[in-house]
Order: structure tokens, then sequence, then C-alpha cells
């Protein structure tokens, strides 16, 4: 592991006072897969996966399979095989255009169990697999799994305390999706640069998303958020933000600053937003900045209170994903009311 801090989580700690409790969380950081993370990888049907596209932009992928598809090799590598390959075309792109070049191509993954609050996350060099034999025939291509060889340049837990535990589709039962939350549907597969007023309002009812970063050296990383419906901000259009601005406040962690150092260097992120219930997610991109709660308008602090300190992004990118989750899902509320019927959710974060 480096010793040297990064200059973004650097100049965070710096800004915030956190450099004593992210030093602590940082011991938790090791370059190789315990047997923990092994065991916890094997039962995950589940993650999200960021890097940079071909378009050198961050890009954020919601991957739902079954448990298996992330596969320890050994303790330094894992092997990611993704079924449904063509939800995953601009991934299979860049990675391509990466070994084709000759450079690494570097990806940032997190592995979540809402039931258990477990958060895994696994960062480092990729490249694609061959899926085998039927490659040689290009007419079967598009049912071809994509096979991501992941070797780990660093893997920790997260603190299992700020999880919400009980999400509707993943571990409770889905409520009857209703005709607003079909409507953006009609966007999968479809790409455009800025919200319109139906997927400001998806935002808006949704409980939990995804922060996607990467550092100057193109390091991704993953990081959970959550709150009440509305924690979530998002701005129509204008003048000074053509593809209108999401405002995610973010609040006392573990003082780390993984995420908010890699905004600070390269003003890049993306928001990977799932509705698990109506099988979709929302990937929104575009530049990044952090400001204090104090420089916003009064009437916007209190959408946000309790922050600390507020992450914009200005949209430059938006998709709608989907896919074939029903089997994931299923398993997953059956797991969770396993879970919950003979534990109750751990608050120790695992070392």
């Amino acid at each position: 592991m480096q010793n040297i801090l990064p200059p973004g989580q650097d100049q965070a700690r710096t800004r915030w006072g956190t450099h004593e409790s992210g030093a602590a969380f940082d011991k938790k950081k090791k370059s190789s897969l315990s047997e923990q993370a092994q065991e916890f990888l094997a039962q995950q049907s589940f993650c999200v996966i960021t890097g940079l596209g071909t378009d050198q932009e961050i890009h954020g992928w919601l991957a739902m399979e079954r448990p298996g598809f992330a596969r320890v090799l050994d303790q330094h590598t894992c092997l990611i095989e993704l079924n449904h390959s063509t939800d995953y075309t601009p991934m299979r792109a860049a990675l391509h255009t990466c070994q084709s070049a000759g450079k690494p191509a570097h990806l940032g993954v997190i592995f979540i169990n809402h039931a258990s609050h477990e958060r895994l996350c696994v960062q480092g060099e990729a490249r694609l697999v061959p899926a085998g034999p039927l490659l040689l025939f290009p007419i079967l291509r598009r049912e071809q799994k994509l096979r991501i060889l992941l070797h780990v340049r660093q893997a920790f837990f997260h603190c299992s305390k700020y999880i919400r535990t009980r999400i509707a589709g993943l571990t409770a039962a889905s409520p009857a999706v209703s005709t607003q939350d079909r409507r953006p549907l009609q966007h999968l597969g479809k790409s455009q640069h800025g919200l319109t007023e139906e997927i400001a309002a998806f935002i808006r009812q949704q409980v939990l998303c995804f922060l996607c970063t990467v550092d100057h050296d193109g390091h991704g990383a993953v990081n959970h958020r959550g709150g009440k419906p509305g924690f979530l901000v998002p701005f129509l259009p204008d003048a000074m933000a053509p593809g209108g601005f999401i405002l995610l406040p973010d609040y006392v962690g573990n003082g780390a600053f993984e995420a908010i150092g890699n905004i600070l260097e390269t003003h890049q992120a993306a928001l990977l937003i799932p509705n698990y219930a109506a099988q979709v997610a929302l990937c929104v991109a575009g530049f990044a900045d952090v400001i204090e709660v104090s420089s916003l308008p009064m009437a916007l602090r209190q959408q946000c209170i309790g922050a600390k300190r507020i992450l914009v992004l200005r949209v430059r990118h938006v998709e709608m994903q989907g896919g074939h989750w029903s089997a994931t899902l299923a398993y997953e509320q059956e797991r969770a009311q396993a879970f919950f019927t003979r534990n109750r959710p751990a608050l120790a974060c695992p070392r």
C-alpha cells in the first residue's frame, strides 16, 4: 500500500480536520483480499462498477447477476463474469480500448449487503478475458459473458452504521410500481445531455445512490450514499447549467474523504441511482465540485439539514440502465429475510 496520501484526500482532511480519523480508516485498506472479503464476495449477487469510458469521462454501471458471478482466483485477483454483456457495452469498449493501446484500465467496485450493513470496496487494474471458443463465431458474440479479471490494488470494508437496511425491491417486497415509476423506462438504453422534469422527479423519489469518482491516476472508487426521499436535490437546465445540476449533501463519515478527495483532484463524478422495484438505474455524470453549506441560499440549506458540505454535480451525461434483475432481487429478498429472522443488523465495523 502507498504511504503517501493522495493529494485530494490530504487537501480534504486538512480542510475539515480529519487527519486522525482518516488515518485510522486507512489502516483497514489492504492490498489483497482477506479471508473475510473472500467469503463475503462468494455470497454477493450484484455490485456497482465505475471507471473511465472511451470518452475519458467517468461512468457507473449496476451489475445484477447471480451469487458466484464474482469469483476469487487468489488473494490478489478476482474474476467478474457479467452475463448480459450487451448491458455493459460501454464498459467493454473502454476496457478493449485500453488493452489495444497497451494502457492499464482501472475499475472501482462496491459489493453491498443492505441486510447485514456490510460494504466491500475493491479497486484495481482490469482487463478483459476471452469468454471461450464461441468468440470464434461473430453471430453469437452478443450472447457472450463479459469477463473481467481484476488485479486488486486495494480492498477494504466500509463502516456499516451508515447503511439503510430495508430497500424496496431489494431487501423488502416491492410495492406496486406506479405509472410515474415506469415512465423513466422509455429512456432505457438512451443517452442525453441534461435533466428533464421526468428524470428530476425520479431522482427526488430515491433513497440511495452510489457516488462514482476517479483520481488523477484514473483509479475509480465507488461510495454509497443514502437518505430519505428528497435527499438528492436536482435542478433543471438553465443558462448557468445547460445540463442542470444535482446537490448531494455530505454528512459526517470516517474522515478518509476518498470520494471528496478524488473530486478535488479531477472535478469528475457520476451518480448511479437505482430503483430496484422498477428494475432501473439512472447514471448521471458531469463536472463536480464541493462547496460549504453556508454558501447555499437559506431555502436550500433547509433541504440539507445536518450536512457538513455539499457535492454539486453539473450534469453532462444522463443514461437510464435496466436489465434482467428478477432472479437477483428474489435472491436478495430471500437472503435478507433469513438474516432478519436470525439476527439484528450488526453495528460494528468489519475489521
